[in-house]
């Protein structure tokens, strides 16, 4: 369980699916039962007693990237919870979302946690990393060490512009933002900067 030094009342709680291969995050205020989750996986036995352990009610889910194996949790969650999708996209699977545009960068207030989004043009129009107190929940856009995969050496290029552009300029960025990938272990901003030599020039430049 990662604990947000910035904010002590938020919990989060990483699960890793088999299936997908991918983590998903739970987060949600200490107090009260409404939570958020990013990136859904599939519900199996285990994941859902931890959602019973936990005593929450999962009321939001947000995309960082739609990708195919989030087409059976939407479904599945959707049998157990009412919940609304945040994504880049008008609907997910047959699910209305609630959309969000890149020009729109008004902060919201879900569950009394405070979720900022950042649009990763032009890596993509529907990408988006999310900022919930000093945690960073970068989907399979960025992993530790390494990027998500991009079908060209062109794309690669853009995808580490954006990041620089994006999220190296972000307050606090070589301090104290952790990295909660869907793919691979947690990082910090800071370790990325300095030691993945995807930025090696960027950290030069400063």
């Amino acid at each position: 369980m990662f604990l947000s030094d910035q904010n002590p009342s938020l919990r989060v709680v990483p699960y890793f699916s088999p299936v997908s291969r991918t983590t998903c995050y739970i987060v949600a205020p200490r107090e009260g039962t409404g939570a958020i989750l990013v990136d859904p996986v599939h519900v199996d036995n285990d994941f859902y007693a931890l959602l019973l352990r936990l005593q929450i009610e999962v009321r939001w889910i947000v995309v960082t990237h739609p990708e195919e194996y989030m087409r059976h949790p939407l479904h599945t969650l959707g049998r157990i919870f009412a919940y609304q999708v945040i994504a880049g996209e008008e609907e997910l699977f047959g699910r209305t979302c609630r959309q969000i545009y890149p020009e729109a960068r008004e902060p919201l207030v879900l569950e009394g946690i405070t979720l900022e989004a950042i649009p990763f043009l032009p890596h993509s129009r529907s990408s988006y990393v999310y900022r919930m107190g000093n945690c960073l929940f970068s989907g399979a856009i960025v992993h530790a060490g390494t990027l998500g995969e991009t079908p060209t050496n062109y794309n690669e290029e853009l995808l580490i512009a954006t990041v620089k552009d994006q999220l190296f300029t972000l307050p606090g960025a070589d301090s104290d933002l952790l990295l909660l990938p869907s793919v691979g272990p947690p990082s910090t901003l800071r370790a990325e900067l300095h030691l993945s030599p995807y930025y090696r020039e960027f950290e030069a430049a400063e």
